[in-house]
């Protein structure tokens, strides 16, 4: 009995004693403005943070000196939390230190990052920053990727990287940089991605549902998808361009394009119900643009793709596209049955096959089949235009004065059709 007693005593008193080893310790910088990771001086308590049998919450507070931290080999903790100015610096001989993360890095200040790798999630607060300093990367490993609610900033030659997805519901600031990741990059309704670089390169999907939006050069969208129901739009004299292979993708959000730019699909795109596309001196581009009932396109500008308005509804919305200035289409144009092209103020150059079923409606304008006209659709004139047919003018002028005789009701207000 005795021995019993006294071994289940040596049990219990064991199961307490690892308990109280494996303790967590809370660890807080005092190393100032610059100083070594493993340097135990630089902690309090007097412990370099490293778990084992005891293992570590780390605080860093940069508020008096901006607290600069040199790690020269890698390390284990439970978590990481950054307030104020901290920079971690984090190279080796031959690679960079590794930060591995029992939970997080949670950042509330501005942190700037120089070299160490983060294993372990990485989360950027409402109000705080991450600055990523020049010819650097900022890699984050593991499943649960980068969570960012304030401002990321990646300069010229500089990347965020990650193994799992980047959510972002702050603000994503390209200067030249490369926004990366394994999973998918997924930009939230508050999301903002401005700026000039890369986005995705190795995603499955980018899905915006905020705004992404170019300045200062080309955003290249890198993915195998991208799923738009937010707003995609360039600043004059930049571009957004698309990177997908010969896929479908489809708009359910709003995109713009102004002048001197561009919104390029290197794939068909199709413009769904309630979609918009708006033309605001810009040039849009896709393989095939597919115009969808209820889907809004209208603008002037440039389109270079094969254009298709889808038949209309047997009831509203209309399948229709309004072109309202100076426009030129590289590319062919399908009008089917029911839908509506109509064009007004400016001329409309037409380089590809024009195939009518439906309406075209002019208006105040000029309208160039360069690459010819067919179809058993109507030409309605509002206003006095011209319309040129190129190698088909004699065919098809003569075809619509037939027309007109056989149905006086398609001249309207006593005005004329003129053909080049």
């Amino acid at each position: 009995m005795f021995r019993y007693t006294t071994l289940l005593t040596i049990v219990i008193l064991g199961f307490y004693t690892c308990n109280l080893f494996a303790a967590q310790i809370t660890s807080t910088w005092v190393g100032g403005s610059w100083g070594e990771w493993e340097d135990a001086s630089n902690w309090s308590p007097a412990i370099v943070p490293e778990n084992g049998t005891t293992t570590f919450a780390v605080t860093i507070d940069g508020a008096m000196d901006r607290a600069s931290v040199q790690l020269f080999t890698d390390h284990k903790i439970d978590s990481l939390h950054t307030y104020n100015t901290v920079k971690l610096k984090g190279y080796r001989l031959v690679e960079q230190s590794d930060i591995t993360l029992v939970n997080s890095l949670v950042n509330y200040g501005l942190l700037k990052m120089n070299g160490p790798e983060i294993i372990g999630e990485v989360i950027n607060r409402a109000g705080a920053e991450i600055h990523v300093s020049s010819h650097q990367e900022f890699n984050v490993f593991g499943p649960d990727g980068v969570q960012n609610h304030g401002t990321v900033s990646l300069p010229p030659a500089v990347r965020i990287w990650s193994e799992s997805d980047i959510d972002n519901v702050g603000t994503i600031e390209m200067y030249g940089g490369m926004c990366v990741a394994q999973g998918n990059i997924v930009n939230d309704a508050a999301g903002i991605i401005r700026g000039s670089g890369y986005v995705g390169f190795e995603p499955i999907l980018v899905d915006n549902k905020g705004l992404i939006q170019s300045s200062g050069g080309t955003l290249f969208l890198l993915a195998s998808s991208i799923s738009n129901t937010g707003t995609l739009k360039n600043t004059p004299g930049a571009s957004i361009r698309t990177r997908l292979g010969p896929s479908n993708q489809s708009n359910e959000g709003l995109i713009q394009v102004y002048s001197e730019g561009a919104v390029v699909f290197d794939c068909n795109l199709v413009n769904e119900p309630n979609g918009v596309i708006k033309l605001l001196g810009g040039t849009f581009a896709a393989t095939n643009i597919t115009q969808k009932a209820g889907a809004t396109f209208e603008g002037f500008g440039g389109i270079t793709g094969n254009v298709t308005i889808e038949p209309n509804s047997v009831s509203e919305p209309q399948s229709i596209v309004k072109l309202t200035g100076p426009t030129n289409i590289i590319g062919d144009v399908t009008v089917s049955a029911g839908a509506i092209l109509r064009i007004s103020d400016g001329q409309t150059l037409i380089t590809g096959q024009t195939v009518n079923n439906g309406t075209i409606e002019l208006s105040g304008s000029t309208v160039v089949f360069q690459g010819g006209y067919s179809g058993s659709g109507n030409l309605e004139e509002r206003e006095t235009v011209s319309i040129g047919f190129g190698l088909n003018l004699h065919k098809i002028a003569t075809r619509l004065q037939q027309a007109k005789k056989d149905n006086p009701s398609q001249r309207k207000n006593n005005q004329s059709i003129l053909f080049q």
